[in-house]
């Protein structure tokens, strides 16, 4: 805001210049932006891949993407923390891990391999989620997998930080794909997303899907216990 004054004679005459509230709001609007950007330090991608055996033992695969903002070194999700976080879990076991760059997206590579499917409710992460599996009298499994993500994005309590918020996340996804062990009979899973001959079913969510609202992924299969299963019960008669 500037002032001027000219002097004629004894009256002075002050000419003030109106604020701009349309580029005051298009800062306003800019710096949401930046500041929405900064805070994004959670991982903005996941792929999952999990190949489930009949014994309930089998192997995940899955990568992690962080936006180019965030230092891995100083970042509390980093290749070595997550695969401190798996190690700690008996029947556990990393097999490999590595990172890499793609268009500026870190991604955090891991292969592990599990003991039981239900282990992994003993890692720490969002990603996982809560597992659980149940059986019917006909001898069928239900597995059903919950995955919840908590807001802690928190830019602005109006409308439009709300709708900037979810428009930036809503480009980002969570894949998980699984085969199951055998005859895949019912799943939750998109129809043109399910794979009856492999029994393989895929979810995906975009990020700002998962924000504070549970998704439940399910699938119904045969199941027939395998050797292993068979020695257990044996030697407990």
């Amino acid at each position: 805001m500037t002032k001027k004054t000219s002097h004629r004679g004894n009256t002075a005459i002050s000419t003030f210049q109106p604020f701009n509230v349309s580029i005051f709001h298009r800062f306003f609007r800019l710096a949401l932006v930046f500041i929405l950007i900064t805070l994004l330090s959670s991982c903005i991608e996941y792929r999952e891949e999990l190949w489930l055996e009949k014994d309930n033992s089998g192997k995940l695969v899955f990568e992690i993407g962080l936006p180019p903002h965030i230092s891995i070194e100083d970042d509390e999700i980093s290749e070595l923390s997550i695969v401190s976080l798996c190690d700690t879990v008996d029947g556990l076991d990393v097999v490999s891990h590595s990172t890499y760059m793609i268009e500026d997206i870190t991604w955090i590579h891991v292969e592990l391999e599990f003991d039981d499917i239900l282990l992994l409710n003993e890692v720490e992460n969002e990603w996982f989620g809560e597992i659980y599996l149940m059986e019917d009298k006909d001898g069928n499994r239900l597995l059903k997998r919950f995955i919840t993500m908590s807001d802690t994005i928190n830019v602005s309590s109006n409308k439009f930080g709300n709708m900037l918020k979810y428009a930036m996340l809503g480009q980002y996804s969570w894949i998980y794909t699984m085969h199951f062990p055998d005859k895949l009979y019912e799943t939750n899973a998109p129809i043109a997303r399910t794979d009856t001959l492999t029994n393989t079913a895929i979810w995906e969510y975009n990020l700002a899907s998962l924000i504070n609202d549970q998704k439940i992924m399910t699938g119904r299969y045969r199941y027939q216990r395998g050797f292993k299963n068979y020695l257990q019960n044996f030697f407990k008669r």
